[in-house]
């Protein structure tokens, strides 16, 4: 058993390593279109880029279906640290690959390589996080991981616009020299820092061991096992609805803000840059006194769906910078009340096998981060506001349907668990 001290410097890791992962995601999506655009060979066409970037964003996504809850029973058996660090080397095997690619096709072979490798650290850290945090503190400790998902997402289009300003040219002797594209900079960078989180974890991260008592999910083939649709059904439908919106925004959201011609690639970035900022600010402030004002958690995250979902037609109702701004933070700030009692109760629906349960409802976030960009893409080359009025239907429809039986079930679907679990 671990002391305090060696607890919170495991936290302390595994927040630097969500928040390295989750910057890496932030830094593709205000720079893959321009990406795409330098690397097409084929006459360059709107709808060409709108179409590989939606395939390419979705690619991560479908990995992490299948590897989430694989890679969780794993974390469960032998830890999460070595999981941890084959994902790290993955991840920074896929920014290198990115960097250096100069066709599409070696652009795909980069993101599916490094997806395959690195697609399941997220539930894998946050199974750990969760395995080190009693029950008291197990909100708190996932409003502080999402912080750190939030805050790499911020960071990610800030390194971006820093970077692309200038192509780099590094010289050995006059006879050597090496030119790297600006567009490329960012994931050079990305894979330095990659590099330096791996030697840090091999050195200092500690691993965390859980026996696993609950028969059910000792089996690796049994990936869903029976009677636990009725304890994590509609949590993770829900998982899949939020993911599928905030993905369709984020694919959306710089296609949209690109061919209106009003703003600039900046304001791009600025605009993900204050959504991530809000989240990454606001899920502890939601962890630590949200229940002052709202003390049912399943009340929050309703109230967090309705929140997200009545901004979303607001992007396309008017074309002032700061509304838009000021949209996008609302925005933020519902999904806030939605992200860290989702994973708590998930974690909580699921104590004893906490890999599996965090990376059964990664995978259908998964599922969820595959709708959104190919369903959004389709929708935006058809009717360009359609996503924006959809999505945001359907966080709001799911604000009044999808609560209404979840909390007259909850305890008897908790006191379902705790029965199986003894």
């Amino acid at each position: 058993m671990m002391n305090k001290r060696a607890i919170n410097r495991n936290l302390l890791l595994l927040m630097v390593c969500l928040f390295v992962v989750m910057m890496g995601y932030g830094i593709l999506l205000p720079v893959l279109p321009f990406f795409l655009e330098r690397i097409i060979t084929s006459p360059i066409q709107s709808e060409n880029i709108v179409f590989h970037f939606g395939i390419l964003t979705a690619i991560y996504p479908v990995t992490l279906v299948f590897t989430a809850p694989l890679w969780g029973k794993v974390a469960d058996r032998i830890g999460s640290k070595w999981p941890i660090i084959i994902g790290l080397g993955g991840f920074t095997l896929m920014q290198v690959m990115i960097a250096f690619s100069t066709s599409l096709s070696m652009l795909y072979v980069a993101r599916i390589v490094g997806s395959l490798g690195s697609s399941f650290l997220v539930p894998v850290i946050n199974a750990s996080v969760s395995d080190i945090t009693d029950e008291a503190n197990r909100t708190k400790a996932m409003a502080w991981s999402g912080a750190a998902a939030s805050a790499g997402v911020v960071a990610g289009p800030g390194i971006s616009g820093l970077l692309v300003g200038n192509n780099w040219h590094l010289r050995w002797d006059p006879s050597v020299h090496l030119l790297i594209d600006r567009f490329s900079v960012p994931f050079i960078v990305l894979a330095i820092i990659g590099l330096i989180t791996l030697i840090l974890s091999l050195l200092f991260l500690k691993d965390t061991r859980v026996k696993i008592s609950n028969p059910s999910i000792k089996s690796i083939g049994a990936m869903f096992p029976r009677g636990k649709w009725a304890i994590f059904g509609k949590l993770l439908l829900l998982s899949s609805i939020l993911q599928l919106v905030i993905t369709s925004f984020e694919t959306i959201f710089p296609l949209f803000i690109k061919d209106s011609g009003l703003f600039s690639v900046a304001f791009i970035g600025v605009g993900l840059l204050i959504c991530g900022l809000v989240m990454a600010i606001m899920q502890p402030v939601v962890a630590k006194w949200g229940t002052l004002f709202i003390a049912n958690p399943e009340k929050q995250m309703a109230i967090g769906f309705l929140i997200a979902g009545l901004t979303l037609p607001v992007y396309v109702l008017v074309q002032t910078q700061w509304i838009i701004l000021l949209t996008i933070a609302i925005f933020g700030l519902g999904s806030s009340l939605i992200v860290p009692n989702l994973l708590a109760q998930v974690s909580l629906r699921e104590p004893k096998s906490s890999g599996w349960a965090l990376g059964m409802q990664s995978s259908f976030s998964g599922i969820g981060q595959i709708i959104g960009p190919l369903a959004g893409t389709a929708l935006y080359a058809f009717i360009p506001v359609s996503p924006f009025y959809i999505t945001g239907g359907l966080l709001v429809a799911t604000s009044f349907i999808g609560f209404q039986t979840l909390k007259r079930s909850d305890n008897d679907l908790v006191s379902s668990s705790k029965n199986q679990t003894s």
